[in-house]
């Protein structure tokens, strides 16, 4: 899934926005840039206009096709849409240094859609962020037995919902919507067990779930997904707390 990064867009509480681009755009993988678990750094040490500011969102670069490429090698074109600014909360003051340090993550479940009309994939950024040092995570393995015709790796998916005893449902834009979702991958340096992580969240009360349904869950659509394994997690600033499943 190639897209070229051309750096961030911050927006004001007057609504005027401000852009930081890199010198050349980035060519990126967005599924790395959604699960990697070193985050690729921005910027650093970058003058702003002085302001209060209060939401960021992902600059790509137009003049550069996207494209996700299937598991057979296959290209389709990704059109690629400005996404909601990310809640954010500092000041900037004139003549004045300041240090914020923040982490950005880009949730791709929630931002990839297909359109059967077109045959075309289409990017609307969803993204969260969390002051770096405040940032909490949920990682554990996966051994949940999927049905008959489904598999972990392909199929399988975690959600985190806000609020304790939430009942989970799908990306259908009603009801109890997830706060973040991620796929299942591989960790190969493990003997390739089986993993999950959900990173760059704030601390509070979240509820998790598992389904083996993750692949069938369509961006906007209501879909009968079935999910397991939900329980209660806490957080607190900056926590990595380790959550098997299975």
């Amino acid at each position: 899934m190639q897209a070229n990064l051309l750096g961030v867009e911050l927006r004001k509480a007057d609504s005027t926005v401000t852009t930081l681009e890199f010198r050349d755009s980035e060519p990126v993988d967005l599924r790395d840039l959604a699960t990697a678990s070193t985050p690729m750094r921005l910027f650093t040490s970058e003058a702003l206009p002085a302001g209060d500011y209060t939401g960021v969102r992902l600059l790509f670069d137009p003049g550069v096709d996207a494209k996700v490429v299937d598991a057979s090698g296959v290209s389709s074109s990704l059109q690629l849409a400005n996404g909601n600014f990310a809640a954010v909360d500092f000041s900037v003051v004139e003549d004045k240094r300041s240090s914020e340090t923040f982490s950005l993550a880009l949730d791709l479940r929630q931002s990839l859609a297909f359109d059967d009309a077109t045959d075309e994939y289409a990017l609307t950024p969803v993204l969260r962020i969390v002051p770096t040092a405040d940032a909490a995570q949920v990682t554990g393995t996966i051994r949940v037995t999927c049905p008959a015709g489904s598999t972990l790796l392909e199929d399988g998916a975690v959600y985190l919902y806000k609020g304790a005893d939430v009942e989970p449902d799908d990306l259908d834009g009603a009801d109890a919507e997830p706060f973040a979702t991620t796929r299942i991958v591989q960790d190969l340096a493990q003997g390739g067990v089986l993993t999950y992580s959900l990173r760059f969240f704030p601390a509070g009360d979240y509820t998790l779930a598992f389904t083996c349904q993750g692949d069938a869950d369509a961006l906007g659509a209501n879909d009968d997904v079935v999910f397991s394994n939900a329980q209660n997690v806490s957080l607190d600033d900056g926590e990595a707390l380790r959550l098997d499943l299975g």
